[in-house]
């Protein structure tokens, strides 16, 4: 039966995702290796980024009731109200800029990353026999080795990007 192979499939792959996850503390371990100054910038830009929204909304909010109070009672807008305009503006360039040390910190802990794993992998292969190097299955085990761990920053940098995402929900919430 088509259907039941097709489901197989399904769950297999799945079943293969869930096992692989296993392998994320291994990955995150040689990722703070590779850069802990890098990483620690890089989680503090996404951590104020991901607070930033629910700040911007309280003060649309105080903007939007200054408002509202001063069409209700025919006044002009208390002098303060300016200060928020002004608050809202720097926070959203505060955010702008934070948007951008984010991105230069994935940037530069892509290139910290790779470089540090290619290292590992030139040292392990250099304490190799030279019969190791005349088998080419083993050759292409080890470069494959070194492709595979430098994808892997893709799956760190989604990480980040969906805690990121969890702590506005969570403080949007």
């Amino acid at each position: 039966d088509l259907s039941m192979a097709e489901r197989e499939s399904y769950w297999g792959g799945w079943r293969e995702r869930i096992s692989a996850l296993r392998n994320v503390p291994a990955v995150l371990k040689i990722v703070w290796d590779s850069g802990p100054g890098v990483v620690i910038f890089g989680l503090v830009s996404r951590l104020f980024s991901s607070l930033l929204p629910v700040v911007l909304l309280w003060i649309t909010k105080l903007i939007i009731d200054s408002i509202v109070h001063a069409v209700s009672v025919h006044q002009p807008v208390k002098p303060g109200f300016w200060w928020l305009v002004a608050a809202e503006f720097s926070l959203a360039v505060l955010n702008s800029i934070l948007i951008r040390a984010t991105d230069y910190s994935d940037s530069l802990l892509a290139d910290k990353y790779t470089r540090y794993v290619s290292i590992r992998v030139m040292n392990h292969a250099a304490s190799l026999d030279l019969q190791a190097y005349e088998d080419p299955v083993f050759y292409d085990r080890l470069e494959r080795a070194r492709v595979q761990a430098t994808d892997r920053l893709v799956m760190i940098q989604a990480i980040g990007r969906l805690v990121q995402q969890a702590i506005t929900t969570i403080t949007l919430s």
